[in-house]
């Protein structure tokens, strides 16, 4: 009887440890939603980051503009310096554009992986679609800021150059604010992401603005694409 009652305990002790370990070892089933929140958690608990990118612009449907090459580090988890060859702005941080999506997402979904990476299981894609009211008051907002920096110069004065500088001043704002009146915008973004570290290792943009410019419609369109380099020091397998 004690042997009976030993051979049993000691299968169901295996049976448990078998599902135990099959529990530790199955990957979690997680949601598109799920990945896009974990990413941007992932991302924002890292002390120091850097990537590198492209960001290209296209008018309608025809050829697009030379690409714009940038490089970015963070370090203390936000303090963000960019490098770029050209001096305007670059509207791109890869946290705080993590952030904006899991909080105005319109649809996220799982993205096949393309051929180069349909061989690595560590590694996961989402698509994510913005809510297009959110991407509108995002570029409307900055948009804005850069005119108030190129405008946060001109002086008042009654010197005839003056008052001709403050009334292209004004004519701009107008053409600006008539421009925004009619802007759409659509954004979407393919995210790769590494399932173990939940990190981002890829994320590529693609953005329609439709609007109006003296009464002529207008289509532009940005790509941009970011690959990271390092997380806290240690390099990232290229992408």
């Amino acid at each position: 009887m004690r042997g009976i009652r030993h051979a049993v305990k000691l299968t169901l002790t295996m049976a448990g440890l078998a599902v135990m370990m099959g529990c530790t070892g199955a990957a979690p089933n997680r949601s598109p939603e799920e990945w896009l929140s974990l990413s941007y958690s992932g991302l924002a608990a890292m002390d120091q980051y850097s990537f590198a990118g492209s960001m290209q612009i296209g008018m309608g449907e025809g050829v697009m503009l030379r690409p714009k090459m940038f490089e970015g580090n963070v370090v203390n988890h936000h303090q963000l310096t960019i490098q770029s060859e050209h001096q305007d702005p670059l509207y791109w941080n890869p946290v705080e554009v993590l952030k904006a999506l899991n909080q105005s997402y319109e649809t996220v979904e799982m993205l096949p992986l393309n051929e180069g990476e349909a061989s690595n299981k560590e590694i996961i894609a989402i698509r994510v679609k913005e809510k297009e009211a959110a991407s509108k008051k995002r570029w409307s907002s900055a948009l804005r800021r850069e005119m108030e920096q190129l405008t946060g110069g001109i002086e008042q004065g009654n010197h005839p150059s003056m008052t001709k500088r403050m009334e292209l001043l004004a004519q701009a704002n107008k053409e600006l604010d008539d421009m925004l009146s009619t802007l759409n915008v659509v954004t979407e973004y393919d995210i790769t992401i590494d399932r173990q570290r939940m990190l981002p290792l890829k994320m590529e943009e693609r953005t329609l603005f439709d609007y109006t410019r003296k009464n002529r419609p207008i289509r532009e369109n940005r790509q941009t694409t970011v690959r990271f380099e390092a997380f806290d020091g240690a390099s990232v397998p290229v992408q």
